[in-house]
């Protein structure tokens, strides 16, 4: 798994600068402030828990505080539309929860042996892809109002080149949470709630991407259907029809 997470969070680092602008109205107030708070209350937990030889648990009640403060999706991303403006806070955002999966994949027990930590902390690592798919989300609509409002109407030639990455990031995101749900040994409840998260972004990120990348991510949730449980297969349907949709402007004809 974290080689699919670097695949993907990579090409979304590579873009952090575009935009300086402030951030628009529709983006939680503070939001970039917000998650590093946040951020830096995990990180304080986790060194706490590193001298029990244990990362933060979801189920720990002493750990709730602070999983609720970073997953308080009102004050971090506010919600839709975002504008072009808004790219750089998302994708801060977005790498604020790509560095915390690090915390589980590379957790090793005291003999400094690697557990099965996909498996073993699949809760946190799957409340952390929900909220990397719904900033995947959000980062989508924001580079489509980037594109539909460059100056003349045309996206700078050194430009192109970022966000043809970053469209190429967006579809490794989805691509590695479509394995996931394809996994057999995780659990039904993780299975809906990563369900969930690709069917609510699942209009945003097909409006960016190519007939191909859409077909491709389709054809494989179509295979997950069969690890899929019968709670999470009509949000999986309703995340392959915004897929097969063939409308392609903005960053999806962008050439």
């Amino acid at each position: 798994m974290r080689r699919k997470l670097l695949q993907y969070a990579l090409p979304l680092a590579f873009f952090i600068a575009m935009s300086s602008a402030p951030a628009s109205a529709d983006l939680a107030a503070g939001a970039q402030a917000t998650m590093s708070e946040a951020v830096a209350r995990f990180d304080v937990l986790a060194k706490a828990e590193a001298a029990k030889n244990r990362p933060p648990r979801l189920a720990d009640p002493a750990a709730k505080p602070v999983f609720d403060a970073l997953f308080d999706r009102e004050k971090i991303l506010g919600e839709h539309p975002y504008k072009a403006a808004d790219v750089e806070t998302l994708l801060s955002v977005f790498s604020g929860y790509f560095g915390l999966t690090k915390v589980y994949i590379g957790f090793k027990d005291p003999a400094g042996a690697a557990a099965d930590n996909e498996f073993n902390f699949q809760d946190e690592l799957s409340r952390l892809a929900v909220e990397m798919v719904v900033a995947g989300g959000a980062i989508a609509q924001a580079l489509n109002d980037y594109v539909a409002t460059a100056p003349g109407g045309a996206v700078p030639e050194e430009r192109k080149a970022g966000l043809a990455k970053l469209r190429l990031g967006v579809s490794q995101m989805v691509s590695g949470v479509i394995t996931l749900l394809q996994n057999p040994r995780y659990s039904k409840e993780n299975k809906i709630l990563l369900a969930d998260a690709i069917a609510e972004a699942a209009p945003y990120i097909s409006a960016i991407l190519p007939d191909v990348d859409r077909d491709s991510i389709s054809q494989a949730a179509m295979q997950s259907l069969l690890n899929t449980p019968p709670e999470a297969e009509s949000l999986i349907n309703e995340f392959m029809n915004a897929m097969n949709s063939r409308e392609c402007s903005g960053l999806c004809a962008l050439k």
